[in-house]
């Protein structure tokens, strides 16, 4: 008999043998199966790229047919357009519409106007005497003791000539009649001397003064001073604008209007108003002088 170790070699032989054999056999198996596969993949790439190839020859060739149909086509209108004439589209004609002028009808029968009685009319009403028309430039001049010692007034650089007592001192007024264009009145109101009693007057005489006369107002000398609430208010209704009584010896000339605003106004130690009436004043007959 063997011994054992050798049985066990040729066992273990063997062995290998049988695994190497069937390795071998199922790799050659593995590597028949996968070639086919291998194989027809391969020859789905190639055959994708030929279609491809095909498909972009094919859209060449469609491309290069439509760009020669749209050369045509443009060459054909360009043809057509070129052969086609103008129409001239007929003017149309105006249709003249005749009238006949219809009769004219007879005209009506004149009447006589019957023949009226003469009636005597009455003679015309006199109409009252108004302003001459144009303008009138009037100046007031007036100047304290000191400055001058001046109460004038000018219509048109003429002067109106006025006196009175004690060298006209005190406020001088003359009123000119608006509504006729003549002066009214001139007058002095010595206040400095008398004050009541002038104050008194004074507030008397511009009460009685009209609506809308005109009222010329010069101080001489002096009397503002002495001026009292009630000749303070005569001033005021025929446009001055005071609100009091003035320093002694203080200049004052008013061109106002009875119940209306001053035209002028100023005060001063020498001061000179001036306004122009909107119509003529007819210049005094004779001498206009204070009482």
């Amino acid at each position: 008999m063997r011994p054992i170790h050798h049985v066990r070699r040729h066992r273990l032989w063997l062995c290998l043998a049988c695994a190497f054999a069937w390795c071998w056999g199922a790799a050659f198996a593995g590597a028949q199966r996968c070639l086919p596969a291998r194989t027809s993949a391969l020859g789905a790439v190639s055959t994708a790229e030929a279609a491809r190839a095909e498909l972009r020859d094919e859209t060449r060739l469609l491309r290069e047919t439509v760009t020669d149909l749209v050369s045509e086509v443009r060459q054909l209108r360009q043809r057509l357009t070129d052969t086609e004439e103008p129409q001239v589209m007929p003017s149309p004609v105006a249709e003249v519409q005749v009238q006949t002028p219809l009769p004219t009808p007879p005209a009506p029968p004149v009447q006589a106007a019957p023949v009226q009685s003469p009636v005597a009319q009455a003679p015309p009403t006199p109409r009252s005497k108004g302003p001459a028309k144009g303008t009138t430039a009037i100046k007031v001049v007036s100047a304290g003791g000191d400055a001058g010692n001046i109460a004038d007034f000018f219509l048109e650089d003429q002067q109106v000539p006025i006196g009175g007592m004690s060298n006209r001192r005190g406020l001088n007024v003359v009123v000119i009649d608006s509504s006729a264009g003549h002066l009214l009145s001139a007058k002095t109101y010595d206040i400095w001397g008398n004050p009541v009693e002038e104050n008194r007057r004074l507030a008397k005489d511009m009460r009685a003064v009209e609506e809308d006369n005109i009222v010329l107002v010069a101080l001489k000398d002096s009397g503002m001073e002495n001026l009292d609430a009630e000749g303070l208010h005569a001033l005021q209704s025929v446009g001055s604008t005071l609100e009091g009584r003035l320093a002694f010896r203080q200049g004052y000339a008013l061109i106002g209007v009875k119940d209306g605003e001053a035209l002028a106004e100023r005060k001063g130690p020498m001061v000179m108003a001036e306004a122009k009436l909107h119509f003529a004043v007819r210049p005094p007959q004779a001498p206009v002088r204070a009482r």
